[in-house]
């Protein structure tokens, strides 16, 4: 007597189709609300499309599956039977897939804290309106990720721009600026109370320099770990602050700080910084137009 192989009777036993997940999410839907409105709904699409997703199902199965009762749908045997069967494989198929769609929308950006809430932030409304389906995780890190070792797609990096291995992109050249809460009584610039970032510790040489004061660079009256610590000191009243211009445009509006001074600019900047060959470039692409429109726009305050 043959002895079929094992590998045989599996491929027979795999040769069926299965049907439209669509239809038996479509089904499942009006077995939990029997008004197709509803059902409709809840899977975000129109009554007519749950209808015709229906429809095709049962034309596949050969099975009629529900039956209309006045307004609502109701469950034949059979449909009634098959979910039954299927128990939460729909939901197990959903939990499974989700992770897959939500990576192949989302993009995972590094920055620094104070660029990410004094700029970046407060305009990605503005990118989610434009695309919807693009998700943007923003992570926060005073450290340089590597995008090559980490699950990270992109970053807003300072620097000169030269970086291996990675494509970048100038958003916006870096510009330095005093300013204090008011209220603050204050003398000529060399009397400042002064607030450094260790994390930027030259930059109150940089703008003397660049302005051409002369003296020493006054004192610190606080010494903070970044920018962003260095920020809240100053609306606090502790001090004069050196930061970059784009980042105190909605404090300088509402009055909580003043300018006390000219801007300076770098020759550093904030670069977009990607991975050559990314997973999803096509999202990646409209994230760095936006960026680079965003960048570009004035960014001096008066």
């Amino acid at each position: 007597m043959p002895v079929a192989r094992a590998g045989a009777m599996s491929g027979a036993a795999m040769s069926f189709s299965l049907p439209s997940l669509r239809g038996l999410a479509a089904l499942a839907a009006l077995a939990r609300d029997s008004r197709q409105g509803a059902a409709a709904e809840a899977l975000g699409i129109s009554r007519s499309a749950l209808s015709h997703r229906i429809a095709d199902l049962e034309a596949e199965l050969g099975a009629r599956l529900i039956r209309t009762e006045g307004r609502v749908s109701v469950l034949t045997d059979d449909g009634t039977a098959l979910l039954a069967a299927m128990g939460d494989a729909i939901e197990r198929i959903a939990a499974a897939v989700a992770p897959l769609q939500r990576r192949c929308r989302q993009i995972r950006l590094s920055t620094v804290n104070t660029l990410a809430a004094n700029w970046l932030l407060p305009r990605l409304p503005e990118f989610q309106r434009a695309h919807p389906g693009i998700e943007i995780a923003v992570l926060t890190t005073q450290r340089v990720v590597d995008l090559d070792a980490e699950d990270i797609d992109c970053a807003i990096r300072n620097g000169s721009g030269a970086w291996p291995d990675v494509a970048a992109t100038l958003l916006f050249r870096e510009t330095l600026v005093p300013v204090a809460a008011p209220g603050l009584v204050l003398g000529p610039a060399a009397s400042w109370p002064v607030i450094r970032a260790r994390a930027r510790y030259r930059d109150w040489t940089l703008w003397w320099q660049g302005t051409g004061q002369g003296g020493a660079v006054p004192g610190s009256s606080i010494v903070v770990e970044n920018r962003a610590q260095a920020l809240e000191a100053a609306l606090a009243g502790g001090g004069v602050l050196l930061t970059d211009a784009r980042y105190i445009g909605a404090h300088v509006a509402s009055g909580r700080l003043h300018v006390l001074g000219p801007a300076v600019e770098l020759d550093t900047g904030n670069y977009f910084i990607r991975r050559k060959g990314a997973r999803n470039p096509r999202h990646m692409d409209a994230l760095e137009h936006w960026l680079v429109e965003q960048g570009s726009a004035a960014g001096q305050v008066e």
